[in-house]
């Protein structure tokens, strides 16, 4: 029996995370690490108290044509974002967050402001995904994406979230 690298089992605990989604259109997960020490785990869905999206929180979800709801009516807070609210600046100063898919542009502005020094990615880049790994990078977060692409390690996560 081969040992997981911390990687490995941090992106893992990422993808168990994502596992509470809400969101009716994607599952995220995220866990922000310290020093090897869990400090906290976000995951994408409507904020607390608020109906889920399959339960009519959210007018993408119940729109079956979706006609005129687009990602800027979706009620989610994305996992990377969840995160890094259900932790303090001094457990994120100079940690790494896990996210099981690369984290879009709002995402991480608040990463950028909020003293993670890295990010590690499972994959899932998307159109426009260069420039928000320049802009992180111009922001001073280390940026691996570890899906086999860049040099970097592909990691399988058999049961990554789409």
């Amino acid at each position: 029996m081969t040992r997981v690298s911390w990687d490995e089992y941090f992106l893992e605990l990422a993808r168990t995370t994502s596992t509470r989604a809400t969101c009716s259109r994607r599952k995220h997960g995220a866990v922000i690490v310290h020093q090897r020490r869990i400090v906290a785990t976000g995951y994408n869905g409507g904020p607390s108290g608020y109906p889920h999206c399959e339960d009519g929180g959210c007018p993408r979800a119940l729109s079956e044509a979706k006609q005129g709801y687009d990602y800027e009516h979706c009620i989610a807070i994305h996992a990377e974002a969840n995160a890094l609210l259900f932790s303090s600046p001094e457990e994120r100063e100079g940690s790494s967050l896990y996210c099981t898919g690369a984290p879009c542009f709002g995402c991480a502005k608040l990463i950028a402001n909020s003293g993670v020094s890295e990010v590690v990615a499972a994959g899932n880049r998307y159109e426009g995904w260069e420039q928000v790994r320049e802009f992180l990078l111009r922001a001073g977060v280390r940026v691996r994406v570890l899906d086999g692409l860049d040099g970097m390690p592909a990691l399988d996560l058999g049961g990554a979230a789409p």
